[in-house]
């Protein structure tokens, strides 16, 4: 309902189209605190998605709202039972499907991509893109990752980004840290800027 109230920008979509048109798998890499804008933009779109769900407590109410969208859940976290975790995102990977991972949940530090995902893409030649949103009108919780709300009768903006070029393999784990990281952020100050949050 809160997205309804609100007018929606997308850019970028016919990136998310066109690879899905191909029919290439794809990791969509979100940060925790804007998680609410690409889970809910992505299936009116795609199918034959699947989101990384932490079994924490706090993940749960976010976890039903994703099931209740119609994604497949892979429940768990690359550290919690992170063999499972691997093996299902391969299966949906090599299914030609789309896997979200928040990668900087599940408790932060906020936009601080854990190290992983980069590997995982390589191995399984899929491509890496991120989408993020952000809302000229909103509530912010007071949690670590600053979970965004839109609020109603604003302006909703989503940006999908180009796959993630990834020229050399990360030579350990601070550097693919911070490839992940300087690429998603790169495209969430962008979407900030379209809601005036950041000049």
């Amino acid at each position: 309902l809160l997205f309804r109230l609100n007018k929606i920008t997308i850019k970028g979509e016919e990136i998310l189209l066109n690879l899905a048109k191909e029919g290439k798998p794809m990791m969509v890499c979100v940060w925790h605190g804007r998680l609410l804008f690409p889970s809910w933009y992505i299936r009116l779109k795609i199918t034959n998605l699947h989101a990384i769900a932490s079994r924490h407590t706090d993940a749960e109410i976010m976890a039903q709202i994703l099931k209740r969208w119609g994604y497949g859940l892979i429940r768990g976290s690359t550290k919690k039972g992170g063999k499972a975790v691997v093996q299902k995102m391969a299966e949906v990977f090599q299914n030609g499907g789309i896997v979200a991972v928040t990668n900087d949940g599940p408790k932060g530090p906020p936009r601080i991509a854990k190290a992983g995902s980069t590997g995982l893409a390589i191995k399984y030649n899929v491509q890496m893109i991120t989408i993020t949103g952000s809302a000229t009108k909103y509530w912010q919780l007071k949690s670590w990752d600053r979970f965004m709300l839109p609020k109603p009768f604003g302006r909703i903006n989503i940006v999908v980004s180009p796959p993630m070029e990834i020229n050399t393999p990360p030579a350990n784990n601070e550097e693919e840290v911070k490839l992940l990281s300087d690429f998603m952020n790169h495209y969430q100050d962008e979407v900030d800027r379209m809601s005036s949050k950041i000049q």
